[in-house]
């Protein structure tokens, strides 16, 4: 990523001030093939949401393998009132679950357990559906490599922060941050982050927070459109006040007229 040394000093000062910011301890190891259906989940939202979409399904699901074989618009319905874009992510869902079925003819991949971090990384980059975000999940929180998955909020909050390059894509920041962030502080620093991303108390980067909407290409045009539009309401007002003044002049006039021939008429 460029500007690597530059963005590793403001990540640093950053993480003085959101660390602490999760509510709860790191959870318990899962099983990779868990933490594969709670990445997709949290792939556009924050971990609790995920969680909570993952308890609906397990409350809805026999199992893994009903799960896989159902339709989107039924894991959509599972899901719906905690994640966003819902059908969309219960098709990445469906996608990967296939995937790990056509290669192990079972939805686990308990298997990862026991290969290396190459192999590991191998394996999943090469399943149907699968992001650097979810790969670095599994290897974080089930199979204790060390990674630092960035999700799409949380690439949008470092990116608005000016903590990672504006160009830079997930893969590049996860990189970055493994670089900068402790295999020890790996899992706490994920939950201190997503706290912060989800509560946006404050920016990280020394500006305040204002409520007032950012300026868009679309809220200018907006604005032009409607400095245009008052521009020509103050015209025609001006256009019809001036119309009613020479009107008003005109009948004074006549009026004046028609009293001073009323009077010449009456001397003689």
């Amino acid at each position: 990523m460029k500007n690597g040394t530059l963005y590793g000093k403001k990540i640093k000062q950053a993480y003085s001030k959101f660390r602490g910011e999760r509510t709860s301890e790191p959870p318990d190891v899962r099983p990779p093939v868990e933490q594969l259906i709670l990445a997709v989940l949290s792939q556009e939202t924050s971990l609790d949401r995920a969680e909570k979409a993952f308890s609906q399904i397990l409350d809805d699901m026999v199992d893994y393998n009903e799960l896989r074989v159902s339709t989107p618009a039924e894991v959509s319905s599972s899901i719906s009132k905690h994640i966003p874009r819902s059908v969309q992510r219960a098709k990445t869902l469906l996608t990967v679950l296939n995937a790990v079925f056509q290669l192990e003819y079972t939805i686990s991949l308990e298997h990862l357990s026991s290969k290396g971090v190459r192999e590991i990384k191998s394996y999943l980059s090469d399943l149907d559906g699968i992001t650097p975000y979810t790969m670095a999940s599994v290897m974080l929180w089930s199979l204790g490599g060390h990674a630092i998955p960035v999700n799409d909020v949380a690439l949008e909050f470092l990116k608005e922060n000016d903590l990672v390059d504006a160009n830079a894509s997930s893969a590049e920041v996860q990189s970055f941050l493994e670089r900068h962030v402790s295999s020890s502080d790996a899992k706490e620093f994920c939950m201190d982050l997503d706290a912060v991303v989800r509560s946006r108390k404050f920016g990280l980067n020394g500006k305040s927070k204002s409520s007032k909407a950012p300026k868009t290409k679309l809220t200018e045009g907006k604005a032009k459109t409607k400095k245009k539009s008052t521009a020509k309401k103050n015209g025609t007002a001006k256009k019809k006040s001036a119309v009613k003044k020479k009107g008003s002049a005109k009948n004074k006039s006549a009026t004046k007229s028609k009293t001073k021939k009323k009077k010449t008429a009456s001397k003689r």
